[in-house]
Parts: C-alpha cells; structure tokens; sequence
C-alpha cells in the first residue's frame, strides 16, 4: 500500500472493496461466502490482539471511539467525577464510547470497532512516526461522532479512509448485492389503487423491507445499510 507525504495510505474510494476483501480474507474469510455479521470483537481482541476498552471518552460524546497507538498517558472524562483525567493505556487499546452500548446502538457500536481496526490496520506507521518525534503522551488516533466532509488534513483523510473501509468490510459487495437481489426477490410489487393507495406492497415500502432486513442481517444501522445501497449503485425499485 502506498503511503503519501504524510505516512497516510494512498486510498481512493474505488480501492474500499478490495481493501476489504483483502482484510476479510486474513481474518474473516467466511464472510465472503455468505451474508454474515462479522465478528468485529472476535477479530480485534483474538486476530489482531486489541484490548477493546468501553469509557466515556469526552463530556458530550462527541468522540464515539479511539485506538492508541503507543505506550502512555491518554485523557478521557471521568463522569463519576465530572471532570477530565489522564488514564495510562498500553499500545494496542481500542477504546469505545461506553454510552453507545447504554443506548443499545449495536450497529453504531460495531462500526465504531471496526473504524478503529481499520485505523490499527492501514495507519500505525503514521503514529510510529509521530511517536518518535513526541514520545511524551500516547499516540491515539480520537474519531468524532460527525462523518467528514471536507478532507484537508492528514487526519481527515485517515478518517475518511477508516470510514468507508469500515463499511465495506461489514458489508462486503458481493455478499451484500446477493443478499439485496434475495430480498428484492421476496417481495412482490401490489396494484396501484389511486394516487395514495396500494393493493399489498407499494415499491417504496419495499425498499424500506429491504434495507431493513439488509440492516439485520449485517447488524450495521440503517443509515449505514443505506448508504451501501447507494455506493455499490444497488438499485432500488421505482415508485
């Protein structure tokens, strides 16, 4: 993999799925055979040797998870205290916000694990580096709540990278288009009655079935099911 000016790998969006492919292939091969969950807490405490850590990362919960990348101090928020302290953790911890699990988002907290293996997996030479030039604190790479939109920085673009790889090794394009062809093929389109009624299912109410059950199956939230919809240009059924 190429790295640019920045230690930051050379990934455009096109390169997702056979970055994701590669990854399955050495830790979850069986989850490009058949539509599956894939086992992100197997994978990052048994195949990649990760401590998954759950804490309140910051006060509003705005950083859903961070993967440390060296020995060393590393500042979370006590909320028992209501403050901010420095907690020592050991190189190869994966922090995840506590909260999500309290609010039982199990498809938040899955990406969540993966983003950060994604970021152990593709961006450790980049904070081997950084920690060579500052050895005082823990190098940990912190992931906000909100998606990234505009990539200026190094660290814009290594979570953008984190993101899409994410989602594509959740949802893996072959076995995810198999399983959307499946649902759309369980369902039948009813008869228009007029302009606001359907004689049994309507299309788009087919659609929300199917992403929905896409969802289940691959135990990602909707929105994300959605938007694997709208990468991998599967079409849905026209109104």
């Amino acid at each position: 993999m190429m790295l640019n000016n920045y230690c930051v790998p050379v990934l455009s969006k096109k390169d997702m799925d056979v970055e994701a492919t590669k990854f399955l292939k050495r830790y979850c091969p069986e989850a490009l055979e058949r539509p599956m969950p894939v086992p992100v807490e197997e994978i990052a405490e048994l195949k990649m040797n990760l401590d998954i850590d759950y804490v309140n990362i910051d006060e509003a919960c705005e950083t859903l998870g961070m993967m440390i990348f060296s020995d060393g101090l590393v500042e979370i928020y006590d909320r028992k205290r209501e403050k901010y302290v420095l907690r020592t953790y050991k190189k190869g911890t994966l922090l995840v916000e506590s909260d999500i699990g309290a609010k039982r988002n199990r498809g938040r907290e899955r990406f969540t694990i993966t983003h950060e293996m994604v970021h152990w997996h593709i961006h450790q030479f980049r904070f081997y580096l950084l920690g060579l030039i500052d050895p005082s604190l823990a190098k940990a790479c912190r992931c906000p709540q909100e998606r990234v939109h505009f990539l200026q920085t190094p660290e814009d673009w290594m979570e953008w990278q984190a993101d899409n790889l994410a989602a594509a090794i959740l949802m893996p394009a072959a076995m995810f288009r198999r399983k959307a062809a499946e649902l759309f093929g369980k369902y039948r389109v009813g008869t228009r009655v007029n302009k606001y009624m359907w004689m049994g299912f309507s299309p788009g109410y087919i659609n929300t079935l199917v992403i929905e059950e896409l969802a289940n199956t691959f135990q990602v939230s909707k929105q994300a099911a959605e938007i694997r919809v709208q990468t991998l240009g599967v079409r849905l059924l026209e109104a």
